[in-house]
């Protein structure tokens, strides 16, 4: 059996977010260890184009805290209203839902350019493991989440 925990319950892959893998979050802490090394403090606020200094350091400090288990096993947002409603009903997955898709999905919707609907639609089709052996493979082949991220506001 493959690991279920990789499936988001709105149809993301959790294998292909930076803050699941935690790629991201470990090149901000160390360049945060390496600027604090260097006193680059100082070097910056001495140069006006290097802009907000404070800003710059909270920003690395929020990635350097983006780590994600995924929401099968605790990790993403407590207050996500996908993740409570599939909780609720038991599902692995929105694909298991009859209702799917529901207005419970929309803006996450939007927010991956419909590439979650177009996952949860293919785990309905061949099934969660196959899914996530196809995902693995894309993963492996060099996509990842910030692909299909739109910026938008929810």
């Amino acid at each position: 059996m493959k690991n279920r925990n990789l499936v988001g319950r709105c149809g993301i892959y959790c294998g292909a977010c930076f803050a699941y893998r935690g790629n991201v979050p470990k090149k901000a802490i160390e360049l945060r260890n390496e600027l604090k090394k260097e006193r680059f403090r100082r070097i910056a606020t001495a140069f006006e184009w290097v802009g907000d200094w404070s800003q710059f350091t909270r920003w690395l400090y929020w990635l350097s805290k983006l780590k994600c288990d995924g929401c099968q096993a605790g990790g993403g947002w407590p207050w996500c209203p996908v993740r409570k409603c599939s909780q609720k009903k038991g599902f692995i997955s929105c694909a298991e839902c009859e209702q799917m898709p529901c207005e419970r999905l929309e803006w996450i919707t939007r927010r991956y350019k419909r590439w979650n609907l177009q996952n949860l639609e293919r785990i309905r089709e061949v099934g969660i493991d196959r899914w996530l052996t196809e995902q693995a493979r894309k993963v492996k082949s060099g996509f990842v989440a910030g692909e299909t991220v739109a910026a938008i506001k929810r």
